[in-house]
């Protein structure tokens, strides 16, 4: 029984664990493509459901395909309604795997595993590996469904074995729990479809019982998008919500369909399932795929209720806004000057978002946390950034492109400031817990606060005086880095190592933020000479 035990774990453990790679060396061939095409095939819904089916065969991960659409929503390069349709077709190619694995080529794996080991072993070049890695995954699915029906086998001969397998086919019940179980340990209904359709092979369990556990694990496996989707926020939550309601909506229908065949002797799914193919295996296939293309018509049919329902429950957050360009997003530059006032506009809503840090340090502040609108700023940097590359690529005379330059300069410089900053209001906080430096503490927050504001409000003016005027006081002589000097001094008077330590941190990270927007603005005064 011990034999048959480990056999059985073994499978399990190798089946998945190929599920695993195979998954892995695609989203690493997959992913990159994925993200770059996606915002292309999105001109009509069914360019992108047929999009969506392509990706799933090819990448076999919808948990993947969920972070990468949630990050292109937050970039503002998808809409909801344009991630579902990826995500119905998705669902449709995800069913290719299940139709590899239900061929009898037991022979061919043996060599498929070997092969692709020693090369791995052997190969340096990681595109190589990659490849290798998606065989051997591959070829450790089907060593590993073997491995397990191997254990599974002489169990048959076991009288408690065949009782308990008889008592499931009268209490079908049994094989949705079983299935649900399953589903939601192994977190994917594909890799619980492989094992039954292992099972099958092997006569172990009947069509209807597989067909059952299926539909259990497509139930038990959103459990881990549940979770999944405690990481999103705002509209990317509306994907993981379409992704459960999915799952839910075709297992309950295809429950229903199967106990209306049973009961009411309806000829449905099984019926079609017979006169398509005897071969249950292939059955099993099928009825993955019909599973997820029943679902994925249905959603589609009710597209436009459902991006209406999903908004209402899950409206955009504030973080979500400040992360979307709000100007390159609308204007898509024709030419490099264009291109170059759209960022920056993009630009100096960066620096009201950096202005904007430092009030989560108030007492009373209740909007996103820091590390919110850090990451919201980082988001619309690279948006920025990227346009700033796609302009590059224009021709451009030697003005344009002395301008460029500048748009460059400028937008390294506000992502050392958006850095420095937030780590300044970080420190200004932990330094709330130092009696000695508090008072020292809150100055500098009002000084940043100060700064940081009245530079972004001269930003959209650009008048020659207030720029001058920022510059004073961010110099080595102006007030602000006078009260640090100071507070260099008074470091002497401390008798805590810990608060020496903590008002160095302090007054040198002030110092860089002051001197990097003192940077900021001599560039812009260099600029309008």
């Amino acid at each position: 029984m011990i034999d048959i035990i480990g056999k059985i774990l073994l499978g399990l453990g190798l089946m998945f664990t190929g599920v695993q790679m195979l998954s892995s060396g695609l989203k690493q061939i997959g992913s990159r493509q994925f993200r770059l095409l996606a915002t292309r095939f999105v001109s009509s819904r069914w360019r992108a459901v047929f999009f969506g089916v392509g990706s799933g065969a090819i990448m076999q991960s919808t948990s993947a395909a969920l972070v990468i659409l949630a990050s292109l929503i937050s970039a503002g390069g998808l809409d909801v309604s344009q991630a579902i349709a990826i995500l119905n077709g998705f669902s449709i190619g995800n069913c290719m795997l299940l139709f590899i694995i239900s061929l009898n080529i037991a022979a061919g794996v043996m060599f498929l595993v070997g092969l692709c080991g020693i090369a791995m072993y052997l190969a340096k070049d990681e595109r190589y590996r990659t490849y290798f890695l998606i065989g051997l995954g591959l070829g450790l699915i089907f060593f590993g469904i073997e491995m397990m029906t191997a254990g599974v086998k002489p169990l048959r001969q076991e009288a408690w074995f065949t009782g308990a397998m008889a008592f499931s086919r009268d209490y079908s019940l049994l094989s949705i729990i079983a299935g649900m179980a399953l589903g939601f340990i192994a977190q994917s209904s594909t890799a619980v479809a492989l094992v039954a359709i292992g099972l099958v092979r092997e006569n172990i369990l009947t069509g209807p019982q597989a067909f059952l556990f299926m539909y259990g694990a497509a139930i038990g496996s959103t459990m881990f998008k549940v979770m999944l989707g405690a990481a999103f926020r705002g509209t990317s939550r509306q994907l993981v919500r379409f992704v459960n309601i999915f799952n839910i909506f075709g297992a309950s229908v295809f429950i229903l369909l199967y106990y209306m065949e049973i009961y009411l002797h309806v000829p449905l799914v099984m019926a079609l399932l017979n006169s398509l193919t005897p071969d249950l295996t292939h059955q099993a296939a099928l009825v993955f795929l019909l599973f997820n293309m029943t679902s994925a018509i249905f959603f589609i049919v009710i597209n436009g209720p459902l991006i209406r329902w999903l908004a209402s429950s899950f409206p955009p957050s504030e973080e979500e806004g400040l992360s979307y360009p709000k100007y390159l997003s609308e204007f898509q530059p024709q030419d490099p000057d264009t291109g170059m006032e759209l960022i920056l506009l993009e630009q100096t809503r960066e620096l009201e978002q950096v202005a904007a840090f430092v009030s989560t340090a108030r007492e009373e502040y209740g909007g996103p946390d820091l590390s919110s609108r850090h990451e919201a700023f980082k988001s619309l940097a690279r948006e920025v950034a990227a346009s700033t590359a796609a302009v590059s690529a224009m021709s451009m005379d030697p003005q344009a492109a002395q301008e460029h330059a500048y748009v460059q300069t400028r937008q390294a410089l506000l992502d050392q400031l958006a850095d420095s900053t937030a780590s300044g209001v970080q420190i200004i906080m932990q330094t709330r817990a130092y009696p000695s430096i508090e008072k020292l503490s809150a100055s500098c927050l009002e000084a940043i606060d100060f700064l940081l504001t009245f530079a972004a409000e001269i930003d959209k003016t650009n008048a020659p005086e207030d720029v001058r005027m920022v510059l004073g006081l961010s110099s080595s002589n102006g007030p602000s880095m006078e009260q640090l000097r100071k507070a260099y001094m008074y470091s002497d008077k401390l008798d805590s190592a810990n608060d020496k330590g903590r008002l160095l941190d302090l007054t040198i990270m002030t110092e860089k933020i002051i001197w990097l927007l003192n940077r900021f603005y001599s560039l812009k005064s260099d600029r309008g000479r």
